[in-house]
């Protein structure tokens, strides 16, 4: 039996991640642990390690980071103090694996303490770009990090081998959200409402913001563009939800808090919707408005037009459905009305592969040659290699 360690720091991976840990947990040939850790313990950011008790599955280790202080040096101190926090972690379950997703602090952190102890990790969301953020950096050093690479485009596998990875080590099976939105039953209208205390009109926006450091403006800047664009937009209602735990997202949280006290008429706040009730919402809504990874990837596969604030997303696949203004209050708004105008799209089309994320991967995780220490070797690039595709 294989013993997998699979980390979740946010209701949005932990969202991506379910179909997997199912999948593990439902073969008898891996030992399921879970590492549950940043906002998840943060009772200010609705405290959704619930949700993950709530789904059945049990808690292996709590690792808590967030100090409540978002200024990035606290942020840096918060990652140095957690990472030998992290390496107890690790050793207490011993796992063969860890897992990890994506690009934020927690999964640096974890990858780093793993490689330390020579375990051996497998990186999903790899090669990606997100320009506006400090994340890319973060991303590319947990590829380097990692002996295993789940990527969700051929372009992004291409991307991981060009950073040195050997092909036979780096595997596209999709996005995680694919497996989800194939099996998706959206809660009806009426349920999201009542369930949330939230309206949704028509035409409602569902609105969710995260400041970057890199991005072409201040976040306080373009929160305030986006507020000002959205509420220019007659009859529109709008729906937002919490930020994540991103450095200076106090200022940001503010700000939005004090636009709901100041429209409660057109405005409703969620914290945490949690992945089906988020899902439920943006089905619903005429519109998806921010800089979430969700106006590129969740909204364009379910067909709800978005608008795109800012560098954040910039470098990933951006579909025909997605609008991305000048980050001004007058771009903002005009850019929702034409996509309130624009015809619906028939067929939406994903860049993100086909269902069966995690079933493969978990199939992967299982059978895999991974040696111990996770020894690898610099893959270089010659003319006219083909990147293993």
């Amino acid at each position: 039996m294989r013993t997998i360690a699979v980390v979740t720091g946010t209701r949005a991976d932990y969202g991506l991640l379910r179909g997997l840990l199912r999948a593990i947990d439902d073969d008898p040939q891996l030992d399921l642990r879970i590492i549950v850790t940043g906002t998840h313990l943060t009772d200010s950011f609705g405290r959704t390690v619930s949700e993950i008790e709530r789904d059945g599955f049990t808690v292996a280790a709590a690792v808590p980071i967030w100090s409540g202080d978002d200024s990035a040096l606290a942020a840096a101190a918060d990652v140095g103090r957690a990472l030998p926090e992290y390496a107890r972690a690790l050793a207490d379950i011993g796992p063969d694996v860890v897992v990890v997703l994506g690009d934020r602090l927690e999964a640096y952190a974890v990858a780093t303490a793993a490689t330390i102890l020579s375990v051996p990790v497998a990186h999903i969301h790899g090669g990606e770009l997100t320009e506006g953020a400090m994340d890319d950096a973060l991303r590319h050093s947990i590829t380097k990090m990692s002996y295993l690479h789940f990527t969700s485009t051929p372009e992004h596998r291409t991307r991981v081998i060009q950073l040195g990875e050997d092909p036979r080590r780096v595997f596209f099976f999709g996005a995680p959200i694919v497996d989800i939105l194939e099996t998706f039953e959206p809660m009806p209208r009426r349920d999201v409402e009542e369930r949330f205390g939230i309206r949704l009109p028509e035409p409602t926006a569902l609105v969710t913001f995260h400041p970057a450091i890199m991005d072409v403006a201040p976040a306080e800047h373009l929160v305030e563009e986006l507020l000002d664009g959205l509420l220019a937009v007659d009859e529109l209602h709008i729906v937002i939800t919490g930020s994540n735990s991103d450095i200076g997202t106090d200022a940001v949280r503010e700000r939005i808090a004090r636009f709901v006290s100041e429209h409660p008429e057109r405005v409703d706040y969620v914290e945490s919707f949690g992945q089906r009730g988020y899902l439920s919402a943006m089905r619903a809504a005429a519109v998806v408005a921010g800089n979430s990874s969700s106006t590129v990837l969740e909204a364009p596969v379910l067909g709800t037009p978005s608008v795109l604030i800012g560098d954040r997303q910039k470098g990933r696949p951006i579909a025909a459905s997605v609008e991305v203004p000048e980050p001004t209050a007058a771009a903002i708004a005009a850019a929702i009305r034409r996509q309130f105008a624009a015809p619906p799209l028939a067929d939406p089309e994903s860049p993100f592969g086909r269902p069966g994320f995690a079933a493969r991967t978990a199939a992967t995780l299982r059978d895999a040659e991974i040696p111990r220490p996770p020894k690898k070797s610099f893959h270089d690039l010659e003319q006219g290699d083909d990147h293993g595709r």
